[in-house]
């Protein structure tokens, strides 16, 4: 299944407030944010979005605020992951008829499954689902990686409209890349692409965007995806840099953080810039120690990002 998604798409955090329930204002005026940083899509309900700490109808409540706010200006897709295809198919049938894009799913947490019961697990989504399907390879966060061969077979169910490579082995991905291209599986295909190996992979072999938790850097990362578009070689390489710069400053190439947990180092940067991320829930902490933050605060200026 081919969908127009392209580009930088940011996975939004959720906004809780300090006593931890869903900040709907906060929420609203994050995705209005977004929308004037002129992004590409936009992710819900992902890992960024604490998915895993909303109860169902908390996750329902924050789609249903987010396609709201979007207001059809750009593609939003809602997290759909959860430890049983049934649940799965529930969310995703409610995301179908709240007027989303699409669903991003992992496989299911905690299981270790086999690669022959992902396939099925999948499959039997695929078949009971009309919505079109992000398939998100998230070994950090799953505990199973995928294989290349894996990832190209369910590539091939015909719900699929994308693939989200972030196993972390930036080898791998571009094999992927290469094995969907060869197979003439024609979908969206996401990974790390803005830095300069990554550039150059676009410009050879292709690929269509990034999908980046909290944001930060999307003032860079839009640039780059708007010169690619542009074929403007010298602005994509000016930007990469940019972006990568800070990236690599914040986080480790594994995608854990290197102040504290990624959502909570992205919501403290959050805060820094004054962006209405609002707090993290529990089992996550608040990052509040004054070095850390004064060290995240820095870098922040550096990239030129705190004015």
């Amino acid at each position: 299944m081919k969908m127009d998604w392209r580009g930088y798409w940011v996975a939004s955090p959720t906004p809780f407030d300090s006593k931890g329930e869903i900040d709907v204002t906060s929420m609203e005026r994050l995705i209005s944010f977004y929308l004037s940083q002129k992004i590409h899509g936009i992710v819900i309900n992902g890992s960024s979005g604490e998915w895993c700490s909303q109860t169902g109808a908390e996750r329902k409540l924050v789609a249903e605020i987010s396609v709201k706010a979007v207001d059809q200006k750009i593609p939003i897709i809602i997290g759909a992951s959860a430890y049983t295809a049934i649940d799965v198919i529930e969310i995703s049938k409610h995301a179908h008829s709240i007027g989303a894009n699409g669903v991003m799913i992992t496989p299911p947490p905690y299981y270790n499954l086999t690669e022959q019961e992902i396939l099925n697990f999948y499959q039997t989504i695929e078949s009971q689902v009309s919505i079109p399907i992000m398939v998100y390879n998230w070994p950090r966060g799953v505990g199973v990686d995928m294989s290349e061969s894996l990832i190209i077979q369910i590539a091939k169910l015909s719900q699929v409209a994308a693939i989200k490579e972030s196993s972390g082995d930036e080898d791998k991905t571009y094999r992927v890349l290469k094995g969907l291209r060869d197979s003439s599986v024609d979908i969206s295909f996401f990974a790390r692409f803005i830095h300069p190996k990554g550039a150059d992979v676009l410009r050879t072999l292709g690929g269509d965007g990034n999908i980046d938790g909290g944001g930060l850097g999307s003032t860079f990362a839009v640039k780059f995806y708007d010169a690619w578009e542009q074929k403007n070689l010298v602005s994509m390489d000016e930007n990469s840099i940019a972006y990568s710069g800070l990236v690599s400053k914040l986080m480790n190439s594994d995608y854990s953080g290197k102040f504290g947990s990624p959502i909570s180092q992205i919501k403290a940067c959050m805060r820094i810039l004054d962006q209405p991320g609002g707090y993290v829930r529990p089992p996550l902490m608040e990052i509040y120690d004054p070095i850390l933050l004064r060290q995240l605060g820095d870098i922040l200026v550096t990239a030129g990002l705190v004015r």
